[in-house]
This record gives structure tokens, sequence and C-alpha cells, in this order.
């Protein structure tokens, strides 16, 4: 099959949108998210289009940091794909990530993606660290007569980090901070950083970064990015934020790494989790 590689244009969404809208059973975020993709100066979409300009794939890549690049939304017309069209957005990706100092090309993809699976593997990516998403929605039933979550303040960021940096936690997750659904290392300064915003939390089992996410139609929910605790105290913790997001009046949205003892603590709490799986390879250094 002719076809070229090239940013995506403005006038390519409308045709986008007719076959990116129903990908999954839950539908997809990729029309609601294409236009501000277009439009941010720090990532890229790049398409594969025919000689008559139909675009027929995409991917969305940006730089999470000045050494990571992150690959998500592959996308491919029901019509082509196994047409080898993924695989050059792909390659196309990791290299306008390389051009820009990346070292190490990540994505995920839920563990029960089998085709994604195989064609991640197929391109030469080894998964690196395996996580756990769950929501729980916010109800009276969530709240204690006494928060167990409290605001750190800025002197509490460097034992924050040291601790975490002791921990399984750290050791399973790779030392990966999560955004949303984007994964990068994570630096001392996302905590001190969190904690002169607010969004960093302790208690006696440890610490935790959420951020609040605002939604056109509700409140809005929390976000976990950060979690640092051990095993005897997860079940505090988690019960924290549950109760955190029961006073806020909001849902809570949790990515935490794939232990046996974080399932149980997701399970005990009344959580139902999916399986994340992050994969990465290197650019031209070797994988962090």
């Amino acid at each position: 099959m002719a076809f070229q590689v090239r940013p995506c244009r403005p006038e390519d969404v409308p045709s986008i949108i007719t076959w990116t809208t129903d990908t999954f059973s839950w539908g997809d975020y990729v029309p609601e998210r294409l236009p501000g993709w277009l439009e941010d100066d720090d990532s890229e979409v790049l398409v594969c289009a025919d000689p008559s300009e139909r675009v027929l794939a995409l991917t969305h890549v940006e730089m999470l940091s000045p050494r990571e690049g992150w690959l998500e939304a592959a996308r491919v017309h029901p019509d082509h794909r196994r047409s080898g069209l993924g695989k050059a957005l792909n390659y196309a990706g990791v290299e306008w990530a390389r051009e820009r100092g990346a070292e190490v090309m990540r994505l995920a993809t839920e563990a029960d993606n089998e085709p994604a699976i195989k064609q991640v593997l197929g391109l030469d990516y080894r998964q690196t660290s395996a996580w756990l998403f769950a929501d729980w929605y916010a109800d009276e039933v969530g709240r204690s007569d006494e928060p167990s979550l409290h605001e750190a303040v800025g002197q509490d960021a460097d034992a924050a980090w040291i601790y975490w940096s002791g921990t399984d936690i750290y050791r399973t997750g790779r030392g990966l901070i999560s955004h949303g659904w984007k994964w990068r290392k994570a630096r001392p300064d996302d905590v001190q950083h969190a904690a002169e915003r607010g969004a960093l939390y302790q208690s006696q089992a440890g610490w935790v970064i959420v951020e609040g996410v605002p939604t056109e139609d509700g409140p809005g929910y929390l976000r976990l990015d950060w979690l640092a605790t051990t095993s005897p105290g997860a079940p505090t913790i988690v019960e924290g934020l549950m109760d955190l997001a029961a006073r806020k009046g909001q849902g809570l949205n949790m990515k935490i790494p794939d232990l046996p003892w974080t399932r149980e603590v997701l399970t005990r709490a009344g959580s139902g989790y999916k399986e994340i799986l992050v994969f990465a390879k290197p650019t031209r250094a070797r994988i962090m």
C-alpha cells in the first residue's frame, strides 16, 4: 500500500473522527483530544495518508521530559489494519522523539489487549512495569469521623522522596510517576512542587500526590499520581484516599504498581481494577 507519514492537519480532523469514535466498547478519547493536540507545540500528531490524502492511521507523540518520549492513541482505520501503518507510525514517533533528545520511548496498553501487546513486542519494546487502575466513586459511606490524610508541607518533600525510594512500590513501578495515562521517571521536584501546590498528602502510613481534575459535567475527580507506602500501611492509605474523595464529593482515580498486596488492598476496599502494562525501548541509549 502506498502511503506517506506526515503531521496531522486541521482539515484531517473530521474524517479521523468518523472512524475513531467507537474504537472501544466505551468509545474513544481521540475525537475529544485531537484538536487540543494539534494546538500543542510540545507534541505532534502523526498520520499515514494515502495518495489522495485520506488519513488511514494516526498516533500522538510527545516529550514528557528532556530524555523521555511518550506514544499514545495509535489508531488504524478498520479497513486498513495489518497493513504496516501502525509500525510505520511507531518508527516515525520514535524518530520524532529521538531528534528532540529522547533516550527512551514508552507507551502503555491494557493487559487484556493481546493484539496491541503482540504488535508492541514485535516493535522491540519490552514490558518494564505493570500497574493497577481503579475507579472509586464517592459516597457518604467512605467518610470517617476524622480524616487520616492531611496536606503535607514543603519540608516533608525530602523525607517523602527518601522513604518512597526504598519501597517495593518504587522498585515495582521502576521509579515512574503517572500523569493521567502517561508515565515518566519521577524526580524529587515532583514531590516538592506537589507540596507547594497542596497536592502532597501524608499520614502515618506514608505519602501520596493527589491532583484534582475538573470535568465539564460534574464535580470532577481526584487522581492519584504517586504513592509512597508499604504493605502494612497500604490499607490505611487507600482508606484515607477514599475518605478524602468522599469529603470533597468527588470520584477517585488510582494507578498503583501491581503487587500482590496492592491487589489485595484494592479488592478489600471494594474497588475493581484493570491491569495496565507499560512498555519501553531505547532510542539511542539503554532503557531507563
